[in-house]
């Protein structure tokens, strides 16, 4: 079994190593390149790793998800999950569920974060069925959103509200304004 933990920035390379195996294998996936990142310097990836949760099978990394949090005053409330990999060899055993549910915990436990936003291609069958399976649901599309290698792929926008926020009831806003 996978086990789920942050890794110290000194393994900035294993981090490395397993975006850029993410962006080869499955590039419809994100909306990065491998292109774009395999330039990167070592700082750019010891930042990234901050908020970057890792499977760990026999010490090696074989999963992560990333969790964002807005520093923004309006959308302070809003947290993110992004940069989701499992790697082929360890599909189909649950590492998936636990690096979201993982990630979801980690999130939760910022009271002040009211929804959790992601993406997905909706090609990527699996990772869409986990998602529901946590809660998320599908609040819009956005039509040829990625281009990858001449080939347009639409991505799903996904939340799951994680507490209800204070001064609304059922989503709605409770001011009489426009």
């Amino acid at each position: 079994m996978a086990k789920i933990a942050k890794l110290p920035e000194r393994r900035w390379r294993d981090a490395r190593r397993l975006r850029l195996e993410a962006l080869r294998t499955d590039p419809a996936a994100f909306g990065s390149s491998y292109e774009e990142e395999k330039v990167l310097l070592a700082d750019e990836w010891r930042r990234r790793m901050k908020n970057t949760l890792f499977a760990l099978a026999e010490g090696k990394p074989v999963g992560m998800i990333t969790r964002a949090f807005s520093g923004r005053a309006k959308t302070r409330h809003v947290a993110a999950v992004y940069g989701f990999y499992v790697t082929p060899k360890s599909r189909g055993m649950g590492v998936g569920k636990l690096l979201l549910d993982a990630a979801l915990r980690d999130i939760r436990d910022d009271k002040k974060i009211v929804k959790v936003q992601l993406s997905v291609n909706p090609e990527f069958r699996a990772a869409l069925a986990l998602y529901r399976r946590a809660g998320f649901e599908v609040t819009g599309r956005a039509r040829n959103e990625l281009r990858v290698g001449g080939e347009y792929f639409d991505l799903l926008n996904m939340e799951k509200t994680i507490r209800e926020p204070l001064g609304t009831k059922s989503g709605r806003r409770t001011s009489s304004t426009p």
